[in-house]
């Protein structure tokens, strides 16, 4: 058994895909309302529309600020979460915390995707 996929909601899906490219995500259009890309390991990124959602389960509620869960990109070095943080945060996507030396031996940091999800970019030492 092998995690295959991660799908996100959102709210502005071309803004996402822009994002989620800077993390190396490579992705195509399946639909407006659906994008599916892959990460370097093979795990498949999959950004659907509020409005497809919606149509799937007429019950879900579009509150996005976030899921619960944290997505974790890593580097091939403590120099690249740097770059990498600065980067994105130059763009003007939201750092939430800025590259630190962790006790458990990585350098790490945490931003935030469009619609809010916590994006944790690190590397270890």
């Amino acid at each position: 058994m092998n995690l295959d996929a991660v799908g996100i909601v959102s709210k502005d899906i071309k803004q996402s895909v822009n994002f989620y490219k800077l993390l190396g995500v490579s992705f195509k259009e399946v639909s407006a309302d659906h994008w599916e890309g892959n990460t370097e390991k093979g795990v498949r990124i999959m950004l659907d529309s509020i409005d497809l959602i919606q149509k799937l389960n007429p019950q879900y509620k579009a509150e996005l600020k976030g899921s619960g869960m944290v997505l974790c990109f890593k580097q091939s070095s403590p120099k690249k979460v740097d770059e990498l943080y600065n980067h994105i945060v130059e763009l003007g996507f939201k750092g939430l915390k800025s590259p630190w030396d962790a006790f458990w031996g990585q350098r790490y940091s945490s931003v935030l995707d469009p619609d809010g999800n916590q994006v944790d970019i690190f590397a270890n030492f």
